[in-house]
């Protein structure tokens, strides 16, 4: 039996892991967690996921934007796809399509307003590992 693929998520709303990490068990995927940047950093190191949905603006010194500029620098994590998450646009009034500095200071493969639309979602997911 081959193995599930493996997606971290992080995101600090604890509701939020909860409903992705149920959503993406029933859709066939192993799931690990993380509430900051910073543990969701070390579980990447840690547990090597195929992929990774990462909120952009956390609480803390380590958002999403640190995450993925750390990530981009190490080897082991470089070429792990990334799909940004966030309610930044409902937050600060913006399209987030339109608004470049998501794209310069952070680099998804693609990024999902909140609330994430899930079919588009796990479909994005599935073209990005593969499966």
């Amino acid at each position: 039996m081959a193995a599930r693929p493996k997606i971290l998520i992080v995101d600090d709303n604890t509701d939020y892991l909860f409903t992705m990490e149920t959503f993406l068990s029933r859709n066939g995927f192993d799931t690990v967690t993380a509430e900051d940047g910073k543990k969701g950093y070390e579980l990447a190191l840690k547990e090597k996921p195929d992929l990774i949905l990462l909120d952009i603006m956390m609480e803390g010194l380590f958002s999403g934007f640190q995450f993925c500029k750390k990530k981009l620098a190490d080897p082991e994590l470089q070429d792990v796809p990334v799909i940004g998450i966030s309610g930044l646009g409902d937050e600060l009034g913006v399209d987030t399509e339109k608004y470049k500095f998501i794209k310069k200071y952070f680099s998804p493969e693609t990024f999902f307003e909140k609330p994430v639309d899930k079919e588009k979602l796990l479909a994005k997911i599935k073209e990005l590992i593969g499966t």
